[in-house]
């Protein structure tokens, strides 16, 4: 059993998530920002189906006080993580061109996905590093690595988390901590249900298997990585997108 910490765990691939680690014996403690009858539900649900603990703590991760804050509120829980998963992040407006992308938005991309893992990563380390242990997942995306158009913010942003996680494992070599990150590429999620529809079949023709991907493909990688992977498996950004790169 483990102690799995999730961000954004109340829709889409963290939800997903949630379940997963859920229904194969871990303890799970998630984070969500603004939908709270989500992450009630998903409560609802594993407590009627488990034995494990499951927490759904309310947060905006972009905030670096807010996260300490959560870590002191709930230092009785949050105090032995095994396993920090970085899920949470937005696209903004979705196909709006940089030049017609203000900056206050643009950087609001960029804060909310970055500083999100930046933030949880600081929280968690001194656990771990006390520990000897623990491994973190940064989910990054085929965005982060090929680029998308109507994408800048979203892209650079994930680009630099998988540039964060290759420096920071590095820098804690011979700590027992492991590092990767995982990114998705065309995925069934809310993010991407009003996607524009010459972006939606731009995607799929390019896909060797003609259909997005789906939040349990994902989430079966990420737990594979968390609890089965070997260590040696470690500072790697592994693409999962069904061909279209």
């Amino acid at each position: 059993m483990k102690n799995i910490f999730i961000t954004g765990g109340s829709r889409g691939i963290g939800k997903e998530l949630v379940y997963k680690f859920a229904n194969t014996g871990n303890n799970v403690f998630f984070t969500y920002n603004s939908s709270e009858a989500d992450a009630n539900k998903i409560i609802t649900d594993l407590q009627s189906t488990s034995r494990i603990s499951v927490y759904a703590i309310k947060c905006d991760l972009s905030e670096e006080n807010e996260v300490k804050r959560i870590f002191k509120e709930n230092k009785s829980i949050l105090s032995n993580i095994d396993i920090l998963i970085n899920n949470a992040g937005i696209t903004g407006s979705s196909a709006k061109q940089f030049m017609l992308t203000g900056s206050q938005e643009w950087w609001k991309v960029m804060h909310t996905n970055l500083g999100s893992v930046l933030n949880c990563t600081r929280a968690v380390l001194p656990i771990m590093l006390r520990n000897k242990h623990g491994r973190i997942i940064n989910v990054t995306s085929l965005s982060g690595i090929k680029g998308n158009p109507g994408q800048s913010a979203y892209s650079a942003s994930k680009s630099a988390i998988s540039a964060f996680s290759k420096s920071l494992s590095k820098e804690l070599k011979g700590s027992g901590i492991v590092i990767n990150c995982l990114a998705p590429g065309f995925i069934e999620t809310e993010m991407t249900s009003n996607s524009p529809a010459a972006y939606y079949n731009s995607r799929l023709e390019n896909s060797i298997l003609q259909r997005m991907g789906t939040t349990k493909e994902v989430a079966n990688i990420i737990h594979y990585l968390a609890i089965e992977a070997p260590s040696y498996l470690i500072n790697q950004e592994i693409l999962i997108d069904g061909g279209i790169a």
